[in-house]
């Protein structure tokens, strides 16, 4: 009997579970702890629960992962150096080493300007030591990716790092949205790398020689060789996975699935048992991506989400994520000690400037090159976590703070706070880990608030259920298509704020009911989605192995590639233009070029087969121009789209 192993590494959890290939029946689950400072642990534990006679059988490994999309939610990943060629897109760019260079296609990938060769190596050479990726991005390069290919080729020679171009990630125009993509693409090619390592390695030291395949964000597999090249396609890859699995697991065909996970909450909307996609491109973190992904409302909103004060006083959930107090204490007894001096000694006001929030080194990239700022605190914090009140006292840096979130946002420490797992173990809804530093914690906190503790237990519990109910009546805007002004003061923030939570209003309140069925599932979802489904007067289920559904999700997902390539009659020449991934080809007839796209579409499809068996189906679309005055249709465009179906 050939089982699959479907995994799901999170934020917080990294979930397995086996499943039988044939019947699909869940035959083995279990949670580890996602140890993120050594990905190969928890991937090892994961299968350590799995017998041995078992592992034998197994005839594919199936990942999903959160990692990409918690990173760029939070505004983390490594360094990139960012070069454009053929000017400068309007908009903020996510890399801060930018740089310009000549040369340029126009949109019918004809040569308007020569790369300067000298410049492409100047300019390749200015980024040694400083970064640990390149993203290129040319004006126009997915109608002809030359001058991304030749400056590819030099990074390659030169720095031997990861480099991403444009033109291997989307095949559609939008100058700024194709350099924000490559960005995030080569922003996340080490995090998701060593992921993939970590499990192929443990694959390994259990014998297991199967194909390990990828979660997509629109829900179907792809191969790690893939992966590894273009891991912005993993953006939303949890996501799609928990609509995978939500369904799977609770059997409906028309709902919201809501994945509360460690980091985020995400929704989507389930009709006949389909979700929408997003073809013109994802949103993820404020970025709009040129990714295809399943249509998915997400927000920083998660059982490991920061809970803080503003500097108003205001308490503040999210969308920064956490190590849990109670977590953190039952793995350092010597930060419970530091937390529990500042408990002692009545540190009331500090908990404005975060002093008794700790740090703890996630990683340390040996390639990355620190200042000595950043080394100073790498270096106290390598053998234990400390509190900021700690390190104001032992180390002389005149903007600490903003050193140590620097290092938060690249990824190489983390912040410990309360999150609202810690909340959950004062409630009782939740024991697994330290309560009693959480309780300091607590009152150290309500010293500064002014309140007594059980009021602020209550404050805070309604702040998460009003953020989850707010996020899905912003979800449901979103899957209507509606751009909402949500700034205070707005009609948004009346008619939900002062007429639906608030109440505020002496004249008028608001209802809002959710007619579908709410599908919970990660392992906050049972504490938190009833209490928000309450008011929403939604029907709630959190089906059998919730806990798990992502990895289910991953397991029981099909593994399909799509390659979209473009026809277009050029008027000049006469002849018709192909655009594919590969290169750009002029052929005479329209006959000509439609053989040429399918044959190197089979070409791309082959590369990345990786031997295994498939089959193949395309389809075109054809679009024309409506001439009214001479009555005739004009061929505008041909697109083809070869998709195949992996065994």
């Amino acid at each position: 009997m050939k089982k699959i192993i479907g995994i799901d590494t999170g934020g917080t959890y990294t979930d397995i579970v086996v499943i039988d290939a044939d019947t699909r029946d869940i035959l083995i689950t279990n949670k580890t702890l996602t140890t993120k400072n050594n990905l190969e642990e928890c991937i090892s534990q994961s299968f350590d629960s799995i017998p041995g006679e078992m592992l034998r059988d197994i005839s594919m490994v199936c990942l999903s992962t959160t990692l990409a999309t918690n990173a760029i939610v939070e505004g983390r990943g490594c360094k990139v150096g960012l070069i454009l060629i053929g000017g400068r897109p309007r908009g903020k760019m996510i890399s801060r080493k930018v740089s310009v260079i000549k040369g340029k296609y126009d949109i019918k990938g004809r040569l308007k300007e020569n790369l300067d060769v000298e410049e492409v190596r100047k300019t390749v050479e200015s980024y040694r030591g400083r970064v640990d990726a390149i993203a290129v991005s040319g004006y126009a390069s997915v109608r002809n990716p030359a001058h991304e290919i030749y400056v590819k080729q030099v990074v390659d020679q030169t720095l031997g790092i990861p480099v991403a171009c444009a033109h291997d990630l989307t095949s559609s125009l939008g100058f700024y949205e194709r350099t924000v993509t490559v960005n995030l693409n080569a922003k996340l090619i080490p995090m998701v790398c060593e992921l993939m390592d970590a499990v192929r390695d443990v694959m390994g030291g259990c014998g297991i020689e199967a194909p390990l395949m990828i979660v997509k964000g629109e829900g179907s597999l792809m191969t790690d060789v893939c992966a590894r090249s273009k891991p912005i396609d993993t953006i939303l890859s949890g996501p799609a996975a928990s609509v995978n699995g939500g369904m799977y697991l609770s059997g409906e065909k028309d709902a919201f699935i809501v994945d509360m996970g460690g980091t985020t909450t995400d929704i989507a909307n389930i009709t006949e048992g389909k979700v929408a996609l997003c073809n013109e491109g994802a949103k993820v973190g404020g970025w709009f991506t040129h990714v295809r992904a399943a249509e998915i409302f997400t927000v920083g909103l998660g059982g490991d989400s920061r809970i803080a004060l503003d500097l108003y006083g205001k308490i503040k959930v999210g969308p920064e994520k956490s190590i849990p107090l109670s977590l953190a204490a039952e793995r350092y007894p010597d930060l419970k000690k530091e937390i529990k001096f500042m408990y002692d000694h009545d540190y009331g006001e500090s908990f404005l400037y975060r002093d008794y929030e700790a740090y703890i080194l996630a990683k340390k990239f040996e390639n990355l090159s620190y200042n000595s700022e950043e080394r100073i605190i790498i270096e106290i914090l390598r053998y234990m976590p400390h509190t900021l009140d700690y390190l104001k006292k032992n180390v002389d840096l005149d903007k600490l703070e903003k050193v140590l979130d620097n290092l938060v946002k690249e990824s190489v420490i983390m912040r410990i706070s309360l999150t609202p797992t810690d909340i959950l173990h004062l409630t009782g809804e939740y024991r697994m880990w330290d309560s009693e530093i959480v309780e300091m914690a607590v009152r150290v906190i309500c010293r500064k608030y002014g309140k007594g503790r059980d009021e602020f237990l209550e404050e805070v519990q309604e702040r998460i259920v009003e953020k989850l109910d707010s996020s899905f009546i912003q979800s449901a805007m979103f899957f209507d298509n509606k751009e909402v002004d949500m700034s205070e003061g707005s009609l948004y923030d009346y008619f939900l704020n002062d007429l639906f939570f608030r109440r505020t209003s002496k004249v008028l309140q608001a209802e809002y009911r959710i007619p579908k069925k709410l599908v919970g599932i990660g392992a906050p979802a049972g504490a938190w989605l009833t209490r928000a489904g309450d008011r929403l007067r939604a029907e709630i289920t959190v089906p059998r192995h919730a806990e798990v559904a992502n990895a289910v999700g991953a397991a029981v997902g099909k593994a399909i590639e799509t390659i979209e390539i473009l026809i277009r009659p050029d008027s000049v020449t006469h002849k018709f233009l192909v655009y594919s991934p590969l290169d750009r080809v002029a052929e005479d007839t329209l006959e000509e070029a439609t053989e040429y796209a399918l044959k190197i579409g089979e070409e791309c499809i082959k590369r990345m087969s990786e031997k295994r068996e498939y089959k193949v189906e395309h389809s075109r679309e054809d679009m024309y121009f409506d001439d009214l005055i001479n009555d005739v249709k004009i061929f505008m465009e041909r697109r083809i789209i070869l998709s195949a179906r992996f065994n």
